[in-house]
């Protein structure tokens, strides 16, 4: 098993009264949800869905960016979510080099 960290930006979405959720380290990796607390909780399964299929399939995706990379906009938040992903076939101990692409 390892421990990935990604910053995702929770935007509320007043039109459609939600929470819309982007990760700007990977590409096309978005959810959202009726509440916060749903949004963030939609982001961490879709975070790790996504890297379970990206290392299962050994495909390169982005390292996480430090903290201080991401510029928000006025009524965005930056929230950390992290996840524990085991690929399939593996006792849960790997180690996956993180390439930029």
């Amino acid at each position: 098993m390892q421990t990935f960290k990604y910053y995702a930006v929770v935007t509320p979405d007043l039109e459609d009264d939600c929470y819309l959720v982007r990760f700007p380290d990977l590409k096309n990796v978005f959810t959202d949800g009726e509440t916060l607390l749903e949004a963030v909780k939609h982001a961490e399964e879709v975070l790790e869905g996504m890297l379970e299929v990206m290392i299962d399939y050994n495909r390169q995706f982005n390292p996480p960016s430090p903290v201080s990379a991401f510029k928000i906009e006025e009524g965005e938040s930056l929230i950390a979510i992290e996840v524990d992903v085991t690929p399939k076939g593996t006792d849960g101990d790997f180690k996956q080099e993180l390439i930029d692409y």
